[in-house]
């Protein structure tokens, strides 16, 4: 008897070892992201799904608002050093700033994605090529211009862009939508709307100065999605001076489903609204950034890794498929002079 109870501990033992052996090896993998900030739809919808598609593989995944402020993104940054996590994305409003942060990341061996904005020294970047996407953006709004206004001298419908500088993105962009008279035959570029931030309500609240000086004009461009959401708001409200859209549109880079709601709305009549570019859906960008960390990790893509976005064109062509699939699938810049 007591040597059949010796034998079972042992056994018990054995398997005791063999169980904490294996909840050590099969400990969850953890992933965090430090946003350029949560100020629109746009971000938290990002923020929200990379959560989600991480949390969908067995990962632990949160997400810290960067509040557009390095020093706000250096402290999640830290915070998140300090958690241990496997992978850190960072949303740089500086990179620049970020430079020792990726350093003191890898030094308790945590990889560092840098997300949009290049750090020097990061595991790998995921980018587009930012002037490239502008320049997509001013052939979408160009192709409606010219066929929206046909009949129209050359280079003389009035067009406004909407900037916001306080990051080298947006810098980038809006100077090369400046210069959407370069791909449209009838556009006129006639005033740049500076704005301090990029929210919905700045958007507004700039509409209605500029409306009140400037009524004339009919096309708005910008490369941030909340400011041409506060433009459309602007003129969707129950207080607008405009109801027939049917010669106005709004053209920005990227957007959320309020943007595609928005799209949708202006094939119907009912919004100026009328197309965004945006690099992969919410979904597709998610999806993207768990590749990039799970290859990091297994060893599948290698240090120094660049993944490079495409274009998604949203506008009334396309956005029956959007709204129904989430992305756009072979829709090219060729296919708007189609």
């Amino acid at each position: 008897m007591k040597k059949f109870v010796a034998v079972l501990l042992t056994v018990v033992m054995a398997l005791s070892i063999v169980a904490c052996g294996s909840n050590g090896s099969n400990e969850k993998k953890s992933a965090a992201f430090v946003t350029f900030g949560l100020g629109g739809d746009f971000f938290q919808m990002l923020a929200d799904q990379f959560k989600a598609e991480y949390e969908a593989i067995g990962w632990e995944a949160s997400y810290a608002d960067g509040e557009f402020n390095p020093t706000k993104q250096i402290e999640a940054a830290e915070n998140y050093i300090a958690m241990g996590v496997d992978v850190l994305y960072i949303w740089a409003v500086a990179p620049e700033a970020m430079t020792e942060v990726v350093k003191a990341a890898q030094e308790k061996g945590i990889l560092v994605v840098a997300f949009v904005a290049p750090i020097e020294g990061a595991d790998a970047t995921m980018v587009s090529d930012e002037a490239a996407l502008a320049a997509d953006l001013n052939k979408l709004a160009a192709a409606w211009i010219d066929e929206a206004f046909a009949d129209a001298p050359d280079h003389s419908v009035p067009v406004a862009v909407f900037t916001c500088r306080t990051a080298e993105t947006g810098v980038v962009q809006g100077d090369v939508i400046l210069k959407i008279e370069e791909y449209s035959q009838k556009a006129k570029f006639v005033m740049e709307v500076e704005c301090a931030d990029e929210t919905q309500q700045t958007g507004l609240s700039k509409m209605e100065n500029l409306y009140t000086t400037n009524p004339e004009i009919k096309v708005f461009l910008s490369a941030h999605n909340d400011l041409g959401m506060g433009i459309n708001a602007y003129f969707t409200s129950m207080n607008s001076p405009v109801t027939d859209y049917s010669d106005m549109g709004i053209f920005v880079i990227n957007g959320s489903d309020a943007t595609a709601e928005a799209i949708k709305a202006s094939t119907e009549g009912k919004a100026p609204l009328r197309g965004t570019v945006m690099t992969g859906s919410v979904t597709d960008t998610a999806q993207e950034m768990v590749f990039v960390g799970t290859g990091l990790v297994d060893g599948s893509l290698s240090k120094g890794h660049v993944q490079q976005a495409g274009t998604v064109f949203v506008l009334d062509q396309t956005i029956d498929e959007y709204i129904a699939n989430g992305t756009v699938k072979g829709f090219t810049a060729d296919d708007l002079t189609k």
